[in-house]
């Protein structure tokens, strides 16, 4: 009996974990999509996106392949099916893990940029071109290709103040003005 309300303990806070886990996915997903702030990232924060987010998968990856390739509990609970199913499986696992790094580290980066005054910061940027958002960020949102003049890098936010003008501005050069954080530029206004 002592060994089955330990199992049942551990059972639920497992289960507790996995939900709270899976609630700040779900709301950092949703506080980026509906906060939405024109970011323009550093040097920093390409290397925690796209260097140090891809090893943390690959490294967590590997561990939970060693710890857990010969226990027949996972590979029945996870594996079963079809040799399509199982691959489709062994593609998605590394994708959602991830993803969750992703939701769990780079969205409260630009929460803290948006909410933590930097200093004021101001930089001359190429207009490339200017796309329509999807559907659901409605008729006021446009996407902004930018091309750093200094660094001749290509970057893409979302605005949604003056769209009417800034159609004009294809090809163009515009000053961005906004706050200077750690991990990135926050962009505020556009002149032209």
């Amino acid at each position: 009996m002592q060994f089955y309300k330990k199992e049942v303990r551990r059972g639920f806070l497992f289960l507790l974990f996995v939900f709270v886990f899976t609630m700040l996915i779900g709301l950092s997903l949703d506080w980026d999509e509906f906060y939405d702030p024109a970011f323009i990232p550093n040097a920093r924060f390409a290397f925690i996106e796209f260097k140090l987010l891809p090893i943390l998968t690959v490294l967590i990856i590997y561990i939970l392949l060693k710890k857990y390739r010969n226990n027949n509990d996972v590979k029945s609970q996870f594996f079963t099916g079809s040799k399509l199913v199982k691959g489709f499986l062994f593609l998605m696992y590394p994708c959602l893990i991830y993803m969750s790094l992703w939701s769990l580290s780079i969205v409260p980066i630009k929460y803290m940029a948006v909410h933590r005054l930097g200093e004021i910061w101001s930089k001359e940027y190429l207009l490339t071109s200017i796309g329509v958002c999807r559907s659901d960020y409605g008729n006021q949102c446009i996407k902004l290709n930018l091309l750093d003049l200094s660094t001749k890098k290509n970057y893409s936010i979302r605005w949604y103040l003056d769209t009417k003008e800034l159609q004009t501005l294809k090809n163009k050069k515009i000053n961005l003005v906004g706050e200077k954080s750690y991990f990135g530029y926050l962009v505020n206004e556009i002149q032209w």
